[in-house]
């Protein structure tokens, strides 16, 4: 559900083009030449303490790397795309694997409704805030604490830029360069259109609005010198 309001934000995929079905079909590919989802999983399953009464909602769940491996350590998940070509190829996968504890919503973070529906125990979401810029990730970040039951836990993990922003340009020469040196050309070129197209901010941007939508940080992950795990809990 949208909002009718004129200048509310027209969500949208910005920068890799993730409606589209081949670039979908390759996601998984690409992105397991440098990411474990199993193991990405379960770091999440301990550092937010997933039971298995738990509902947990995915924002921007893609083809369910994460999603359907949460399926197996939790009650219910929730997945929430705005592409419905990533969504069809979770689907896919989940019929395959018998997994019958998961429902999908083609939605972004602003258009997701999640109705009358309980409130959550726990939201995660992996680098996908980016696509929103910073005014709109506020609104995308009070919605999700909405969603959540007080006190439960919220995993925000994304590219967030922790250099001084005198040193943008070997920053980000530097970020690129370690990209194709992990992933190949394909996922370089990925890094430099979400540096040109997509909206990551500055760590002390993203901490700042965590707080003001009323979120607690109880630890920050350093996962490399541009990605940060966020785990906060709802006051």
């Amino acid at each position: 559900m949208g909002n009718n309001q004129k200048w509310y934000y027209d969500e949208k995929q910005a920068g890799v083009d993730y409606l589209d079905p081949e670039i979908a079909r390759e996601y998984d590919k690409e992105h397991q030449k440098f990411r474990n989802f199993e193991d990405e999983t379960e770091a999440i399953v301990q550092t937010l303490g997933i039971t298995p009464d738990d509902t947990v909602l995915d924002f921007g769940c893609g083809t369910g790397g994460i999603a359907l491996n949460l399926t197996k350590n939790c009650k219910k998940v929730i997945g929430v795309d705005i592409s419905r070509e990533m969504l069809d190829i979770l689907e896919e996968k989940a019929k395959n694997e018998e997994i019958t504890n998961i429902e999908t919503h083609c939605a972004g973070f602003l258009t997701y409704n999640h109705g009358k529906s309980h409130k959550v125990d726990k939201i995660v979401s992996m680098v996908a805030l980016h696509h929103l810029p910073d005014f709109w990730k506020s609104v995308a970040l009070l919605k999700m604490a909405e969603i959540l039951k007080t006190g439960g836990k919220l995993y925000l993990f994304d590219v967030v830029f922790t250099f001084n922003s005198q040193d943008y340009q070997k920053a980000l020469g530097k970020m690129i360069q370690e990209m194709r040196d992990t992933a190949g050309d394909s996922m370089a070129d990925e890094i430099e259109v979400h540096i040109r197209d997509e909206f990551s901010t500055y760590d002390w941007i993203m901490e700042g609005l965590l707080v003001k939508a009323g979120f607690s940080i109880d630890s920050v992950e350093v996962k490399a010198d541009n990605l940060r795990g966020y785990v906060c809990s709802k006051l």
